[in-house]
């Protein structure tokens, strides 16, 4: 199991999440790539994994209408396009940051 990030911001005028794992930089994903491998079953299969939503669907003013602590695992995103099943556990997070690290 993953550590949970030390520190989560939103900065909506840039549709970037900011997360800080502890002793490490922080690194700033995109929205639209966090909402486009969102791993709910209504966007991605749930027996392959195989993506379902189209990127190319993801709304240009993409804006997180909120975040809520799951446990100590994960983290529900709610989207401004009505979206909000989607838990990215702190190993899927950790995943989706590895190319946006320096």
């Amino acid at each position: 199991m993953s550590d949970a990030p030390a520190n989560i911001r939103a900065l909506q005028s840039e549709q970037i999440l900011e997360l800080t794992w502890e002793n490490q930089p922080a690194v700033r994903l995109p929205y639209k790539h966090l909402r486009g491998e969102c791993p709910c079953a209504s966007c991605r299969n749930e027996w392959t994994g195989e993506r379902i939503l189209d990127p190319s669907t993801i709304r240009a003013d993409l804006k997180l209408d909120g975040m809520e602590p799951i446990g100590n695992y994960a983290i529900r995103l709610g989207w401004n396009d009505g979206h909000s099943s989607g838990l990215y556990t702190w190993e899927t997070l950790e995943r989706l940051a590895l190319p946006f690290r320096v």
